[in-house]
């Protein structure tokens, strides 16, 4: 929501860094400004969870503030179109915001109630969702959808016709009531076909229904083509238009191993050196992150009739991996997701099901704890990652994994060498940018890492109050960079050296400390004493003590982590 200047330059900042990919941000110049133009804007926001912002005003592109004449009367205009021009009445938030001397008229439109979508314009009948490049005409389909929201959904209970136990997977459903007997205190002493109906995977006449079909079935797309994955790796504007495309079906288990597996495949893999000497493949994102995000995609897709004939997408792109799946949130928002109470199903029955159902390794679908997207997220920054994306436009869902994520060896090198440790992943991850001659402002960074003002505003002072940036300007143009920052003095510079070897050519080339540390330990030294004569940070010894023990330059006499092991030369 934008209500003053400040607010107003962020978006602006978001126009300019995002491009026309803003969901729930529009600008349009003066000259646009009519009912024709406003109205599927307006009914787009109006349907999309969480609303939207209208700038009267402002050119996309470029992105520049031009203003306009009048503002008092284009708001009146504006609120009245809101209350008489659609199907229900659209709540506006207008004001008008002075910038470098001209106005803009900013619209903050609020979601309608869910029982009153789709919003429609009255001057053509039409409802409009809205997607990241503008607004589009809803189909037959996509207003269904939004119809059938009005209640619970329930698609999951219903009975498939000419099915019964035979069309279900006997290894699955085996471990399926193995499970449920093990898990509920209720099922324990009930036979394979009471807890089959019981957790409605048959109906009381032995049918199956949709979530017993789509968890534990044969092979469920007999009945239901779309219910599957559609997996593939998309090219650069111009280029192919997808490689590597693959269709992903069976039952929800199978499915999610196969596309763990095509993601892990498609996504880029660096080998890193463990502590014990073996190179390891790291996978791009964190399998785990991936799984958790593929099941959620899975299990909470929308399952009504207009519905099921889309499914579930998983895309590679230059820049992103993007999963998708039809429908949206059911009972939270976006922003409630991995929160304490973020949990809701919106198939209740198949996410029962899929507690108790496992895949070919034996984990199950989902936990059913409600901590899957915190899951995510703490392995995405284990990882060194930045944060997963969430998009919800009321017909589909979307998480996004930015590719631009993994940080170099060199990068992490430097990282390390700055006594980076405790700083968060957005941190480091601007800090690496500022390295390569990024400066940041609170609104580029805030929509770069997914933050609000506060956050941003706070770990942006963090950095240049442990001295890894500086800051320029004043209120809206204030930018942070990277400080200049001292280099650590190599072996010449400490006349405490007991000895001046000349240090191995194998040795330098470990990391940016290595040579320092190696030329103390002529005689062993503990870590308190190397950082002692080398003037180096606690935290850079232990780099470089670390990777010097991996190249076999260095090994150390006691017990890892006391503060009495020494270390020499190998």
């Amino acid at each position: 929501m934008i209500v003053d200047e400040q607010d107003l330059l962020e978006a602006l900042a978001r126009l300019e860094l995002e491009g026309g990919d803003c969901l729930d941000l529009e600008a349009k110049t003066f000259s646009e400004y009519s009912r024709d133009a406003l109205g599927p804007t307006l009914s787009a926001f109006a349907n999309l969870p969480g609303g939207g912002t209208l700038l009267l005003g402002v050119s996309e592109n470029p992105v520049k503030v031009v203003g306009i004449k009048h503002p008092r009367e284009q708001m009146q205009a504006l609120a009245s179109q809101a209350r008489q021009g659609f199907s229900a009445e659209i709540s506006i938030d207008p004001r008008s915001i002075e910038l470098d001397g001209k106005t803009v008229v900013v619209a903050n439109v609020r979601e309608v109630p869910t029982n009153a979508k789709p919003c429609r314009w009255k001057e053509n009948g039409a409802s409009y969702l809205r997607q990241y490049d503008g607004d589009y005409r809803m189909s037959a389909q996509e207003e269904q959808q939004l119809l059938i929201r009005h209640q619970r959904p329930r698609g999951d209970t219903i009975p498939i016709p000419n099915t019964s136990i035979n069309n279900l997977d006997a290894n699955l459903v085996k471990g399926f009531v193995r499970n449920a007997r093990a898990g509920s205190t209720a099922l324990r002493d009930q036979s394979d076909a009471e807890v089959l109906l019981n957790l409605n995977v048959l109906t009381e006449e032995g049918t199956a229904t949709l979530a017993g079909l789509y968890a534990l079935g044969s092979y469920p797309q007999r009945h239901f083509p779309a219910l599957a994955i559609t997996a593939a790796v998309v090219g650069d504007e111009g280029g192919p238009r997808a490689t590597d495309r693959l269709r992903i079906d069976g039952p929800i288990p199978r499915m999610l191993t196969a596309a763990v597996e095509w993601v892990s495949q498609n996504a880029r893999t660096n080998i890193e050196l463990g502590t014990d000497g073996h190179a390891r493949n790291v996978h791009e994102y964190p399998l785990v992150a991936v799984r958790e995000l593929i099941a959620n995609a899975l299990v909470h897709r929308d399952l009504s009739e207009p519905a099921l004939s889309k499914g579930v997408e998983i895309r590679l792109t230059r820049d992103r991996l993007i999963i998708s799946s039809p429908g949206g949130l059911w009972g939270l928002t976006v922003d409630q997701l991995g929160t304490r109470d973020g949990k809701s199903a919106v198939n209740e029955r198949l996410y029962d099901i899929c507690t108790f159902t496992t895949d070919t390794e034996g984990r199950r679908v989902i936990e059913g704890l409600g901590t899957g997207i915190r899951a995510v997220r703490e392995a995405l920054r284990q990882a060194d990652i930045e944060p997963v994306r969430f998009q919800d436009t009321g017909v589909r869902f979307t998480a996004l994994l930015p590719r631009a994520a993994l940080l170099s060896p060199s990068d992490l090198t430097w990282l390390a060498d700055l006594d980076t440790e405790g700083l968060g992943v957005e941190q480091r991850h601007a800090l690496t940018e500022m390295r390569h001659g990024r400066s940041w402002t609170n609104s580029t960074y805030r929509r770069r890492f997914g933050l609000d003002s506060a956050q941003a505003r706070r770990q942006l002072q963090e950095l240049v109050n442990l001295g890894l940036a500086e800051v320029s300007g004043t209120k809206s143009s204030t930018s942070y960079a990277l400080a200049p920052i001292e280099q650590q003095p190599d072996s010449s510079e400490h006349s405490n050296h007991e000895v001046e070897d000349q240090v191995p050519e194998e040795v330098v080339a470990v990391s940016a400390n290595a040579a320092a540390v190696w030329s103390c330990l002529a005689t062993p030294k503990t870590r308190a004493q190397i950082t002692e004569a080398t003037g180096l940070t606690g935290r850079q010894v232990k780099w470089a003590l670390d990777r010097l023990k991996t190249a076999g330059f260095v090994v150390f006499q006691g017990r890892q982590g006391s503060t009495v092991t020494t270390y020499r030369r190998a």
